[in-house]
């Protein structure tokens, strides 16, 4: 078994074929042998037969044995038989004491019919098929009687072969089965090396062995990776799942899902759609799948020789990146306010020293009261209503952020905020936010616009929150307003068009709702709405 097993495919391949050609060459060949041959015997004591009756029945012999002929005219005619006949060696007529009147060696006429005393033709019997002594040696013969007109007994014909010539024909006939069985042996051969080949091939050259051990490795180093692969037939059963796949559907093992439809296993899944559109989807925003909270999908059609033969998809459980993200977004959000407001700050400071420089002390005291009461104002206005600090935090900055760049940023004073997270997690609400926010603020100082706003309301009732930014922007082409959350899409060229994807997919996570209006040269709107009861764990 050892030897046997460290033969490449090939050989192996090889070795089966050729012991089931020949296996088979054997068996077919004995069997088919055997009935040829006797095939052939029935022919030959056919043809014997026949020829001798033939020959019994003649006039010409029957009167070459009453004496009533010479024989000169017979001789002529069974020469002539034997020259033109294959399958007859000799041809003898003898009357009924065996003296031999015609025979194809004329020394042999006169002489006694050898195995004289064992012919049954000259005993009552008209016919019989026998082999023994002739004028040739031993033969393979056919012997009849002869009677004349009123039926007396006058002689017999022996028509018969040379056992020389039957095992001739014998030995040809295993000699052809032998030549066939040689050639189907080597047309196996020739196939089966073939056949070998394209094994091989369609193993990307690698022994079986040699693929199966890859195939269990590369298998060990799938189940070994975090994400979770999904792959997908043309009839979106699934084939394929690795254990961390396996873990975010809730299955104990692969036998649990293998050949079952997608939707069975993960009913909100939209793999199947690729099937149809071909096209490769990337960083997907998943819900409800059972084992995560928060994941992203990329998603790849199977194709092979230019058709669709089935999808594969990648799971990544994002639960922490979407809290760090958030706690990150928010932390820039704030970096950029306080930078903007420092700047601000540095100005006022700037204006304070001039005025002192140039000996204007009372001036410059009420510059400083004047300010710290505005900014006192705006800062105790939006802490009052906001009850979040981070979010406080975010919109403070951005006001002077807008302030810096010539745009105004109004808080709705209806707006009220708690600092329960009820609804989103205070991350999450700077992030939606400050991409809305500082969306509306790019757009306003890019524009020529004179009435240059912003409006923010935050308004937190018992069962929903509404957020609403405006602006008073040249607004979004119609053309481009169905598409606008999706990522890489954006009016301000390459690079952007991430934030309100961003936003999208987490109004998708925590179940809002999320509406634009929009209309050129009169300012963009989005109003986005949470529940309660839409908040995850």
């Amino acid at each position: 078994m050892k030897f046997y097993s460290s033969k490449t495919i090939r050989q192996k391949i090889q070795s089966l074929s050729l012991f089931l050609v020949l296996t088979t060459a054997v068996l077919g060949m004995t069997t088919t042998l055997a009935f040829s041959l006797r095939m052939e015997y029935d022919n030959l004591d056919r043809n014997l037969m026949n020829s001798a009756l033939v020959l019994a029945q003649s006039p010409d012999v029957a009167d070459v044995l009453a004496g009533r002929s010479d024989g000169e005219v017979l001789t002529g005619y069974l020469n002539g038989t034997i020259s033109r006949v294959q399958d007859i060696d000799a041809i003898v007529v003898a009357d009924t004491s065996g003296t031999i009147v015609y025979s194809p060696d004329p020394s042999y006429v006169g002489t006694t019919y050898p195995d004289l005393d064992n012919l049954t033709v000259l005993h009552g019997q008209d016919s019989e098929v026998d082999t023994g002594a002739g004028i040739s040696g031993v033969e393979h013969r056919a012997q009849a009687a002869v009677h004349d007109t009123d039926g007396t007994l006058l002689g017999f014909v022996s028509v018969g072969i040379g056992v020389r010539s039957v095992n001739r024909t014998v030995i040809d006939t295993v000699a052809c089965f032998l030549i066939l069985s040689f050639i189907a042996a080597s047309v196996g051969l020739v196939l089966s090396r073939h056949l070998s080949y394209s094994i091989k091939e369609s193993l990307m050259g690698y022994e079986p062995d040699t693929f199966l051990r890859m195939f269990h490795q590369r298998e060990g180093v799938l189940d070994a990776l975090e994400e979770g692969i999904l792959a997908i037939d043309t009839d979106s059963r699934i084939v394929y799942m690795n254990q961390a796949g396996l873990r975010m559907v809730n299955a104990k093992n692969l036998d649990d899902v293998l050949g079952k439809p997608l939707h069975d296993i993960y009913p909100d899944s939209h793999l199947s759609r690729l099937l149809t559109t071909g096209k490769s989807e990337y960083n997907v925003h998943l819900s409800h799948i059972p084992g995560l909270r928060s994941a992203i999908s990329d998603r790849m059609p199977i194709w092979e020789n230019g058709k669709i033969m089935g999808a594969v998809a990648i799971f990544r459980d994002r639960s922490e990146a979407t809290s760090l993200a958030e706690e990150l977004t928010g932390v820039r959000h704030l970096v950029e306010a306080m930078r903007a407001y420092t700047h601000e700050f540095v100005n006022k400071l700037h204006t304070i020293l001039g005025m002192i420089q140039l000996g204007q002390t009372e001036k410059a005291e009420q510059y400083i009261l004047d300010i710290s009461q505005v900014h006192h104002q705006s800062v105790s206005r939006v802490m009052n209503q906001i009850q979040d600090t981070a979010v406080a935090a975010l919109l403070v900055g951005k006001t002077s952020r807008a302030s810096e760049l010539g745009i105004h940023l109004h808080l709705d004073p209806k707006s009220s905020l708690s600092g329960d997270e009820r609804f989103l997690p205070s991350g999450v609400l700077v992030t939606i936010l400050g991409n809305l926010i500082e969306n509306a603020t790019e757009c306003l100082n890019r524009s020529s616009w004179k009435l240059r706003e912003i409006n923010v309301s935050i308004r937190e009732k018992e069962d929903h929150l509404l957020l609403c930014v405006e602006d008073t922007g040249p607004g979004i082409v119609p053309e481009l307003l169905p598409y606008i959350f999706e990522p890489n899409v954006s009016t301000k060229g390459n690079g952007h068009g991430i934030g309100l994807a961003r936003i999208k997919e987490l109004v998708n996570l925590y179940q809002g709702e999320i509406r634009v209006e929009s209309e050129p040269k009169s300012g963009t709107s989005f109003f986005l709405t949470f529940f309660t009861q839409g908040r995850r764990n």
